[in-house]
């Protein structure tokens, strides 16, 4: 009968639909840090009335690329809130528990304060660029450990743990 809720369809939509987009709001991330390394090992090499020109469109092509990650992470943000509150309210309805600290639930907490913690960065404490960048790498990591990791490594109600077995 749990599986029978529609609760289940919404936990289980929101979840996919925030790390999909969460995962490419990290890979800005990750292309972010990758192209601000190379362009200061292009920095080292160019001193001629070029380089200012070439340094002048790679800012403006790593600040497009931190945009985007800010972006594209503020908008899978709410979407995993919505998958962890709406699995909340299912597993409560089906085993009397809003919160069991299930290896897949704290997980997917720890994901969620990666990127609250990115955004409240970024809103309040202004960060950008490369301080930024790493966490939202970081986070990256995280939803593939929750992902995928816990899933078939651990053992839980959200885990398949077969890897193990």
């Amino acid at each position: 009968p749990s599986l029978q809720s529609n609760w289940l369809m919404m936990h289980v939509s929101m979840m996919i639909v925030s790390y999909g987009i969460l995962i490419i709001g990290s890979l800005f991330s990750i292309l972010y840090l990758a192209f601000s390394n190379f362009t200061r090992t292009n920095l080292e090499i160019k001193f001629n009335n070029q380089a200012s020109k070439i340094i002048s469109n790679q800012v403006s092509l790593l600040q497009t690329i931190d945009i985007w990650s800010y972006r594209i992470i503020g908008l899978g943000f709410p979407f995993l809130t919505i998958g962890i509150i709406s699995g909340a309210v299912w597993a409560n309805e089906a085993w009397g528990s809003y919160w069991s600290w299930d290896p897949k639930e704290t997980w997917a907490l720890i994901t969620w304060l990666i990127f609250a913690i990115y955004l409240h960065s970024r809103l309040l404490k202004g960060w950008k660029g490369e301080k930024a960048a790493i966490l939202g790498s970081c986070g990256f990591f995280i939803i593939w450990i929750c992902y995928l990791g816990v899933n078939f490594l651990g053992k839980g109600l959200h885990s398949y743990g077969w890897v193990l077995n």
